[in-house]
């Protein structure tokens, strides 16, 4: 495994550098956390994994690697509106019945 290859992958593939991926991932995991602890959406925690998940990528310059990460965060995504969407109908449900 070459790392060097790993730490700068084809920019027509991913347009960011590892250095700016984890800045970027750092930033908006951080943010969907500290959101999470004020609102309670639990979307906000989904999307932190999602973000944090997305540094997978480094791990190694397998093929099924690269695509496996895809297909987690499109199901981390999903999930994230899922529940954004469970939640909003419970909460309406909730304020109705008070």
């Amino acid at each position: 495994m070459n790392i060097n290859l790993l730490m700068e992958l084809n920019t027509n593939t991913f347009t960011l550098s590892f250095n700016q991926h984890l800045v970027f991932a750092l930033i908006a995991g951080i943010f969907f956390l500290l959101q999470f602890i004020r609102t309670r959406r639990y979307y906000q925690l989904i999307m932190a994994g999602a973000i944090f998940a997305s540094l997978l990528i480094y791990l190694s310059d397998s093929r099924a690697l690269f695509y496996g990460v895809g297909v987690l965060e499109l199901i981390l995504l999903i999930a994230a509106l899922i529940v954004s969407i469970v939640q909003n109908r419970m909460d309406k449900k909730r304020e109705a019945n008070s």
